[in-house]
């Protein structure tokens, strides 16, 4: 039977690219632990997928994986593939009862997905709002009159929804909450076959194959550089991958460099310094406290497409510690500074200049406060409150009028297609 038992209550996840099924899993985590009787469906990835197999009735509506772009060349390239999900999501939603979804990051899907929601009746929850990093103008803004609730992890975003007419709340980073299952560094060392005197770097190309094909080469040649000026204590170099572009990753480093999955933030934590590529990474080192060089490049294409629609705006910062604390905490090569030669200078600093690495220390426990590190509740708790809040709503509504769901569902709307971006 395709719906969910009347006294089961259905809830629809949605995320897209790696982070946002990440983050959308462990809350599935905290909400099939709260009541393991209710339904809950996807559309996301494979850690998501893993976790409704659990849920008694819960469908895997599509798998997003390698599903999420940065800019418009990208984004046609996977522009079709995105528009079959869209349509699945759609189906899916017409010919299901869901008694509340909950839409994670990946705006340029989860925007069109989110209208397509709120035309049907169905409340949503948005963890993760899109460009929730932006603290002034529009971005990010338009969810606001469709959507039901935001989760944001950060103090600014939350305000800058409230004003705009959203229930918005600040729950914090959810990386916050992997701390605390992390090994003892010495530990993590030993298993990974690092001495006490040696030199542990991390590399931490990407989550996309786009960004991996660019940036594990250069990556690669910069440590090479590094490590022939380290003296006599042996340089080890591990690069953390997801496991689906593992593949992908050997295919552009030495063999000399170990490829790892599914363990960002105990490497991090082991190692004595890391060249991560823009993203949330930026946070994960900043969080174990590993002195980091962020960077960024992008194809040719990409590289004019940066110029003509972005470079204009002279946006300050793309890494994330650096937008947080609105100045350089961590140095940030981007494009034609994303060279190896420039990366291994940065990481020379990073390695053995004790005054910046202190620096960047002291940073980074402001990093942390900004994530939420002294909130009372995690931030998968708090969002798994928020959302037994908006059941308990969902069921007083039902009571109240039995057949307003059956009304909302024979409304005609368009298909919730869609690009991530």
């Amino acid at each position: 039977m395709p719906n969910a038992e009347p006294s089961r209550p259905s809830i629809l996840l949605i995320a897209g690219d790696v982070s946002g099924d990440v983050h959308i899993a462990a809350l599935a985590r905290a909400l099939l632990a709260n009541d393991p009787n209710r339904t809950v469906h996807a559309l996301g990835g494979r850690r998501v997928k893993e976790v409704i197999a659990d849920s008694p009735g819960g469908r895997f509506v599509g798998d997003t994986t390698n599903c999420s772009a940065i800019g418009i060349y990208s984004a046609i390239r996977i522009y079709f593939r995105c528009r079959k999900l869209g349509s699945a999501l759609h189906r899916f939603i017409r010919t299901h009862r869901v008694d509340l979804a909950i839409l994670c990051d990946w705006g340029g899907f989860n925007g069109r997905a989110l209208k397509a929601l709120h035309a049907l009746g169905i409340p949503t929850l948005y963890y993760f709002p899109p460009r929730s990093w932006e603290r002034q103008g529009s971005p990010g803004l338009g969810i606001a009159p469709y959507v039901t609730r935001v989760a944001t992890p950060f103090q600014w975003s939350a305000e800058r929804l409230q004003n705009a007419g959203a229930q918005a709340e600040w729950v914090g980073h959810p990386s916050l909450e992997k701390l605390s299952t992390l090994e003892d560094r010495d530990a993590l060392r030993q298993r990974l076959e690092v001495g006490p005197n040696d030199t542990l770097v991390a590399l931490l190309p990407g989550s996309r194959r786009s960004e991996i094909r660019v940036m594990a080469s250069r990556m690669a040649e910069a440590v090479s550089r590094v490590n022939g000026q380290n003296g006599k204590h042996p340089m080890h170099v591990i690069a953390v991958v997801p496991r689906e572009l593992a593949a992908e990753a050997r295919s552009h480093l030495p063999a000399s460099i170990r490829i790892v999955s599914d363990c960002a933030m105990d490497v991090l934590l082991a190692s004595d310094a890391a060249i991560v590529k823009t993203g949330t990474a930026t946070l994960e080192a900043a969080l174990v406290g590993t002195p980091q060089v962020a960077v960024y490049d992008a194809s040719m294409i990409g590289r004019l497409e940066w110029c003509l629609l972005w470079a204009w705006r002279r946006i300050p910062f793309i890494a994330m510690p650096n937008i947080i604390l609105q100045r350089e905490a961590v140095p940030e090569l981007i494009g034609l500074k994303c060279a190896p030669g420039k990366i291994a200078t940065a990481l020379t600093r990073v390695l053995h200049n004790e005054a910046a690495r202190e620096e960047m220390l002291r940073d980074y426990s402001l990093i942390r406060k900004a994530l939420g590190s002294e909130l009372s509740v995690t931030p998968t708790e708090r969002t798994a409150q928020i959302v037994e809040e908006m059941l308990i709503e969902v069921a007083a509504t039902v009571e109240a009028d039995p057949i307003q769901r059956r009304r909302t569902h024979n409304l005609q709307v368009e298909p919730a297609t869609g690009i991530a971006v």
